[in-house]
């Protein structure tokens, strides 16, 4: 009897310990729609998955917080954005609001890799929090700099 209430004790622990983890303190967003893009795609090139996943989110926050997926599933998508998305060299070259939804910018990053260039679509939100996150990349448009032939 004294084992199985260790054990409960003990599942008990980790089960705190992971939603503490999962909704614990937030670093705050960068002001800026073009701060926080670059801020990710620094991340990205340098393989820093825990600085994409702060970066990365909705209005409710990063998506360390506001991902219903798992903790493995999310860790897969930000290897898979990370791997699509990793240039020589990037800028932003227009920043636009969404008429819609003054929370809200497109911004149109040109992506370089190589010999290859593309115009790839961010859309930021403005989180509740404050700053900005990345909350959808076209990786449609970005699979070109992938893309053999392309």
């Amino acid at each position: 009897m004294i084992v199985s209430r260790r054990a409960a004790i003990v599942v008990a622990a980790f089960a705190l310990a992971a939603c503490r983890a999962r909704s614990g303190p937030v670093a705050p967003a960068p002001e800026t729609p073009e701060q926080t893009v670059t801020q990710f795609l620094a991340a990205v090139n340098a393989r820093e998955l825990d600085r994409m996943a702060l970066l990365w989110g909705t209005e409710r926050g990063p998506s360390t917080v506001s991902n219903p997926n798992s903790p493995d599933v999310q860790r897969r998508q930000l290897e898979i954005m990370q791997r699509l998305l990793i240039t020589d060299s990037h800028r932003v070259v227009r920043s636009e609001p969404v008429p819609s939804d003054p929370g809200k910018r497109r911004l149109t990053v040109e992506m370089v890799r190589g010999n290859r260039r593309v115009q790839v679509p961010f859309l930021m939100v403005s989180a509740r929090t404050g700053g900005w996150l990345v909350q959808e990349i076209d990786l449609d448009v970005a699979m070109a700099l992938v893309r053999p032939g392309a």
